[in-house]
């Protein structure tokens, strides 16, 4: 921002520039340009003013808000539809401002801040998405911590377990069983489940597997029981053996667990029973016993009450169906008499209604049990509220991101430690021909061979640094940010990227830099005209008086004649040179253009050859735009040229005046120009054309294809001077071998066409007696001026400056009727010194005289208050009119 505002204050001449950009939560950011001018304006108001138009919409053509009553002139920051805020350019009392060159520098400044705000944005969104994956991460260490306590209770028991695949082998054995070993084995794993049952069966052949209680229990998805009485003791001792299917996600057994518990002792019973209780106790799991007759519930778990928030007494008076919403009863009801008939409930998720009134969402499985001597079906809940919650939460965040990501114009990419592709995602792979996902599992190093820049940008990403860098690709420009993945211990898992195109934005930088080359030469070019006409003011006044005394047939006059044809030439190279500098003081009228291109269609067919074919294609009706009509003819003269010198051979060119609507698209991309309607002058002709690096200069004074004397180079930069200071835009597009169109586009205006009266002759110069006060530093012109004036009868007191002006007032006092002053002069210039002869003497009349008469000439007051200007070069009979004519006219103030 501080750049921008910089940016800002250079380009519209402010004497201050604040910049005030708002975020999405109303977070204010603010540069000033100087530092210290907080104390030269109000910056609360100019603050509250910039909030008061944040997030606005910005539409085609909108109006620009008014000033502040202190002065300064808001500048909106408008992106993507809205405003970002304002740039408020504080003036300098004696300096106007270029609003419309401070418009494009706030479009590149409101596209930079919009870009970094949404990277903020981003990041913000970044980091609630670790927060999520935080919250999924303790939920799966919740479930492993879990699984722990199961895995030492299972431990901890005195029961012989064991698990065994569908096929029956033995995968896993807890302590107990492992603490003995089979016969001739080193453990239980990898045997048959048999060879388990084998050791305290009463027939060693038996069971086989179709009467075996773990194959029972796998065929039929249910809790199989049975007792046995182990052969190897020497009295009977009962092994109570139960086998409970495994079920997969999908409900269907993938595993058995079998126990084995040795029913000999009371103590190992009573132990059992104590562990057994301790399991329903403190299960995770919400377990309830339900009647299959009654569907009441005749015991609960704490798990059920902490999670229904009912405590058990009044579980225990509850129905089946008063455990659920009644909408979700109506759905589980058919299921919980499927499972109250089979004995198995397969895993259903539904919800279930807590004391406060917001339901639970469970996953519930069911199985038939004795308790108490009666069959009961024992329902297990598995509270996944949480479970839901936190990938109902990531879902959303990822359709989020991915929207966020396919709606913006970047390319979201991730690669792996050997540089392929995992991740390629975003709007933005549109401008490289790819589709989204499109280059996952490829290797960057093969897709992207040809572009060593992007390789070396790679490298370094995956050596661990972290930067942006700017890449060329198929002849667009991405800015993209490298990060390196890391794990936790600090290795590299691959990089992490976002590239994002800034081809726009580099080509409206371009332009950008263009636009103040052009400017600067601009300003160079009035310059050297300002002091060329003052040469040229002493040439022709020198040849003009010349003439005067040299008698027609004089070996000299022809001599004198060409002196003054050359500096006359000069003249309008000067004119050329101030009119590609928009330094010029023209007299814009509503002409139509139409009748304009019509009024010039006989001269321009005698200026081209004969074997090139001139069409002029008009539309009905006027075309009424704003412009000095000598510069519109010369603006469409220099282009026929131009195209007739580019066809040495002959061919066509068609000049074309139509109306077109220039949209918001056309505008971003052209700083200058304003969307809405224009009218469209265009030059096109079929020659040799231009390539990309000559067309970059084509509007560059004194640059020229042209062979060495045939041309000045000021054609095509008169006519960019002449449509800038008319409010315009110039555009050029040419093809080597095709050829060129210079279309020039003029903002439409609703008002009458200017009709000029026809008649009148220019009257003759009449010669006076006044006392005339001539100031002037140049000498060539202020004697040549003083010997005009004198020859038609005036009395002339001359003087260098302003100071030297005042002193020479003063020995004449009451006696000069007319100052006649240059605008521009050391020590004082004319305005100036006007004002204190106005001061002193109210009557005096005021003629100002300059060969530079730009915003110098309007600063000093000359333009605004309407005084008498007559520019340089002049002829000296127009000085001697002109002078004439100020004391002819009524008395005012100069200035």
């Amino acid at each position: 921002m501080e750049h921008g505002a910089r940016a800002l204050a250079e380009a519209s001449g402010a004497d201050a520039v604040a910049v005030f950009v708002v975020d999405e939560e109303g977070r204010t950011a603010e540069s000033w340009h100087p530092a210290g001018a907080e104390a030269r304006a109000d910056a609360g108001a100019l603050r509250a003013r910039a909030l008061g138009v944040v997030g606005s919409a910005s539409p085609p053509g909108a109006a620009e808000p008014a000033p502040l009553e202190t002065g300064a002139v808001p500048i909106p920051l408008p992106w993507r539809g809205r405003s970002l805020g304002l740039a408020m350019l504080i003036p300098h009392p004696s300096t106007p401002l270029s609003v419309d060159a401070a418009r494009g520098v706030a479009l590149a400044l409101a596209c930079r801040a919009g870009a970094e705000l949404e990277i903020t944005r981003r990041r913000g969104l970044h980091e609630r998405y670790e927060r999520w994956f935080k919250t999924l991460d303790e939920q799966l260490r919740v479930l492993d911590r879990e699984r722990q306590k199961f895995a030492a209770i299972v431990h901890s028991s005195d029961a012989a377990v064991y698990v065994t695949d569908l096929s029956g082998a033995i995968r896993w054995t807890n302590s107990v069983m492992a603490g003995h070993p089979p016969e001739g084995a080193p453990s239980w794993v990898g045997l048959s489940c048999r060879d388990a049952c084998r050791r305290f069966s009463d027939q060693p052949s038996e069971p086989t597997c179709g009467s075996c209680p773990v194959h029972r229990a796998i065929e039929e998805n249910t809790v199989v029981h049975r007792e046995y009485h182990d052969p190897r003791r020497g009295e009977v001792h009962s092994i109570y053996l139960s086998a409970l299917p495994i079920r997969g996600p999908h409900g269907r057994p993938e595993e058995a667990m079998v126990m084995l518990q040795d029913l000999g002792d009371l103590e190992v019973l009573r132990a059992s029973e104590a562990r057994y209780r301790l399991l329903f106790e403190r299960s995770s799991r919400a377990i309830l016993m339900v009647d299959p007759a009654t569907r009441r519930i005749l015991l609960a778990n704490p798990t059920a009450s902490g999670m229904t928030g009912r405590g058990a007494e009044t579980l225990h008076q509850m129905a089946l169906e008063d455990l659920h919403p009644e909408a979700e009863w109506t759905r589980l009801e058919p299921i919980y008499a499927d499972a109250l008939a089979s004995g198995i409930l397969e895993a259903h998720e539904c919800l279930v209604r807590t004391l406060e009134g917001r339901p639970r969402v469970a996953v519930v499985t069911g199985t038939r049990t004795d308790f108490g001597g009666r069959q009961m079906l024992m329902l297990e809940f598995r509270d996944v509220t949480e479970t839901r919650r936190v990938q109902e939460a990531l879902r959303l965040a990822e359709a989020r991101l991915r929207t966020v990501v396919a709606a913006s114009p970047i390319v979201l990419f991730a690669t792996d430690r050997e540089g392929v592709f995992t991740v390629s995602e975003g709007r933005g792979l549109e401008r490289l021909g790819q589709t989204p996902g499109e280059s996952v599992g490829k290797s960057a190093f093969e897709m992207y061979q040809d572009h060593p820049a992007i390789l070396d940008n790679l490298r370094r990403a995956l050596a661990g640094e972290e930067f942006t860098s700017v890449i060329e690709v198929s002849g667009m420009a991405f800015e993209t940010s490298y990060a390196p993945l890391m794990a936790p211990e600090g290795e590299i898992l691959g990089v992490i990227g976002v590239a994002t195109d800034v081809t726009e934005r580099r080509r409206l930088e371009d332009q950008l830099r263009q636009a103040q080359r052009m400017e600067a030469i601009g300003r160079l070019a009035g310059g050297v005209a300002h002091d060329f006409n003052n040469l040229l003011a002493a040439v022709l006044g020198h040849s003009e008086l010349m003439l005067g005394r040299i008698e027609p047939g004089h070996p000299l006059r022809r001599g004198a004649e060409e002196i003054q044809k050359a500096a006359a030439r000069g003249a309008m190279l000067t004119r050329q040179l101030l009119a590609f500098g928009r330094k010029e003081v023209v007299a814009p009228r509503v002409i139509d253009l139409h009748a304009v291109v019509a009024g010039m269609d006989a001269m321009l067919r005698r200026l081209i050859a004969e074997d090139i074919q001139l069409e002029s294609v008009l539309g009905p009706g006027q075309v009424p735009v704003r412009a000095d009509r000598g510069q519109l003819e010369q603006v469409i003269l220099n282009l026929v040229v131009n195209a007739r010198d580019a066809m040495p051979r002959g061919g066509r060119i068609t000049v074309e005046v139509e109306w077109v609507t220039l949209d918001e698209a056309y505008a971003q991309s052209h700083p200058t120009i304003r969307p809405g309607p224009h009218a469209m002058l265009s030059v096109t002709d079929t020659g040799h054309g231009m390539d990309a690096e000559t067309l970059a200069h084509v509007f560059e004074p004194f640059f020229t294809t042209k062979e060495r004397g045939k041309g000045t180079g000021l054609g095509l930069a008169t006519v960019y001077g002449i449509v800038e200071q008319s409010g315009g835009h110039v555009h050029a597009y040419s093809e080597p071998g095709i050829g060129s169109t210079f279309k020039v586009y003029l903002p439409r205006v609703d008002e009458a066409i200017f009709e000029p009266e026809v008649g009148g002759q220019v009257a003759p110069v009449r010669g006076g007696s006044e006392t005339v006060l001539l100031v002037e530093d140049e000498d060539g012109v202020r004697a040549t001026a003083r010997e005009a004036l004198e020859s038609n009868g005036y009395t002339v007191i001359e003087a260098r400056n302003g100071v030297e002006a005042l002193e020479v007032y003063q020995r004449h006092a009451g006696r000069v009727e007319l100052l006649v002053s240059d605008v521009v002069m050391p020590r004082m210039g004319g305005g100036e010194l006007a004002q204190r002869l106005s001061a002193e003497c109210p009557e005096i009349r005021v003629l100002f005289i300059s060969g530079y008469p730009d915003d110098a000439v309007v600063r000093h007051g000359v333009v605004e208050h309407g005084s008498a200007l007559l520019q340089k070069p002049f002829a000296l009979s127009d000085l001697a009119r002109k002078v004439r004519e100020v004391l002819d006219a009524p008395a005012r103030k100069a200035a």
